[in-house]
């Protein structure tokens, strides 16, 4: 749980300070739940799950037990990627589970605020194609009927 842990902090943009802060203890006692030196008891495994958004029950199994937590549906964390030469590479299961395939062209959108998102190029073009026709942006009513 310890990598797991540390995952979710780093993806949530927070430092082991601001998450201490967060849950009332010190820096020291998140650097020893993200190292595995201790695990927080059942009252900061609510904080935690509260903060990262999931069930109690997955965050105290998966200290308890270090078995994988259930994380919020259709929500992932994938770990790292570098850009090398202007190319990011995607983790395998991401690909697998976004089912993503070499010669696939992906649509990069951003918000300086929240961040970059991949989306399979297909899936844009047909929502773009949806929302153009639908009656408020001019399109035909009855073609949206279904």
């Amino acid at each position: 749980m310890n990598e797991r842990l540390r995952n979710m902090r780093v993806a949530a943009k927070m430092t082991q300070e601001q998450l201490a802060e967060k849950m009332n203890v010190s820096r020291q006692s998140v650097a020893k739940w993200e190292n595995g030196e201790s695990i927080p008891d059942v009252i900061k495994c609510t904080e935690l799950a509260r903060i990262f958004g999931m069930e109690i029950e997955d965050i105290a199994a998966a200290f308890v037990n270090d078995v994988e937590y259930k994380h919020p549906k259709n929500k992932y964390i994938f770990g790292i990627s570098k850009i090398v030469n202007s190319k990011i590479t995607l983790p395998e299961e991401a690909l697998r589970i976004f089912n993503l395939y070499d010669g696939d062209e992906l649509v990069v959108l951003g918000d300086s605020t929240q961040g970059i998102a991949l989306v399979n190029r297909k899936y844009y073009e047909d929502f773009i194609n949806h929302i153009q026709n639908l009656p408020v942006l001019g399109g035909n009513a009855d073609e949206n009927s279904n």
